[in-house]
């Protein structure tokens, strides 16, 4: 696959063509970014364009070179990943990229080490990686990706050249889904606005049951009378208990939060349009096509009422992965949420 042919990232493609033609690369990078944006792909090309037989400046995927790193096979590109169950990368992962970089390319003018996940190592592995980092061996190249820079030490970023990759417009998700599934476009539609710029995401959405459930929850909770019981019992009854483990549950559970994050995203828009602050064109909602009952559910609600639920979604959300009971955070948000509906219906009357 040539660069040409990465979705939505012409400045990054840009930028490392010339640094390629020019011979201005750099020994470290962090690729940044969001989950199934394209950032190991990327990696994966980028080693290919190094290493091609047939391009100067890109990958053919045809030679011997392009098929071996394809195949995670080529004696001059490493990996490291995260062991399966591991919560960390660990330092025994990082040691053995380190034994490997004192070697002298093979093959290639250039070893690259990719190292998946890199706001998942731990303190001990940051720290080995740190000292290979200070310093570099010639005709190296470390590429260090994840999704986010927050945990990733200070001196580690100040080695590496930070490339920042963006999310996918759902108008190109839409394009590549529309051509790549029989799905109906209504699915297609939402799937492309919900999955947040990540065509890997938008792909697992497209196999899964996320657009039904999505329209069960916001039929339900935009209903006159909701009752948050039991609501609460069927979305634990008919999504959660489909769960084989923990963390397939606490992944389910996710995803119901941000339906009910995105409804009251809409029911805020609708807000924000209703009171003119914003030109009358048509914005962007999430559930297109259901803005009659969104109206009228925006109709009785304040903008600091819609507002104190998305704070409470989003805070919800944070505890998911810790130790907590995932049965009663649905009961305890879902009555929240009653609670304001209440309160302003009262008000309304």
């Amino acid at each position: 696959m040539p660069f040409t042919d990465i979705l939505a990232q012409d400045h990054i493609i840009d930028h490392f063509n010339k640094a390629i033609k020019n011979d201005h690369l750099s020994h470290a990078y962090i690729f940044t970014g969001q989950d199934g944006i394209g950032k190991t792909l990327f990696a994966k090309e980028f080693a290919k364009a190094l290493n091609c037989k047939n391009d100067e400046n890109d990958s053919c995927n045809s030679c011997p070179n392009c098929n071996r790193i394809e195949a995670r096979n080529h004696p001059d590109v490493f990996w490291t990943e995260r062991e399966e169950k591991a919560k960390f990368i660990k330092i025994e992962n990082i040691r053995n990229l380190q034994n490997s970089v004192r070697l002298s390319p093979l093959e290639s003018g250039y070893k690259i080490f990719i190292i998946k996940e890199a706001d998942r190592m731990n303190e001990e592995a940051s720290n080995c990686l740190l000292k290979t980092l200070e310093e570099p061996s010639p005709n190296t190249i470390i590429i260090l990706i994840a999704n986010t820079m927050t945990p990733i030490k200070d001196t580690i970023r100040s080695r590496c050249q930070i490339i920042r990759f963006q999310p996918i417009p759902s108008r190109i998700i839409e394009s590549q889904l529309t051509g790549e599934s029989d799905a109906e476009p209504n699915k297609i539609g939402w799937i492309s606005r919900f999955c947040n710029g990540s065509l890997a995401n938008a792909l697992h959405l497209l196999d899964d049951n996320h657009y039904e459930m999505n329209n069960n929850i916001v039929t339900r909770m935009t209903e006159p009378k909701m009752d948050n019981l039991v609501l609460a019992e069927e979305l634990i009854d008919s999504y959660l208990s489909t769960g084989d483990s923990l963390e397939e549950k606490r992944q389910i559970l996710k995803s119901i939060l941000h339906c009910i994050l995105q409804l009251y995203r809409d029911l805020l828009m609708v807000k924000v349009m209703n009171g003119h602050d914003v030109q009358q064109e048509k914005m962007s909602l999430y559930n297109a096509g259901r803005e009659e009952s969104l109206q009228k559910h925006a109709n009785y609600l304040t903008r600091e009422q819609i507002t104190y639920v998305i704070d409470e979604i989003l805070e919800s959300i944070k505890y998911v992965d810790l130790n907590l009971n995932i049965n009663l955070l649905v009961e305890n948000i879902i009555t929240r949420i009653t609670v304001v509906n209440s309160k302003a219906r009262e008000y309304e009357t």
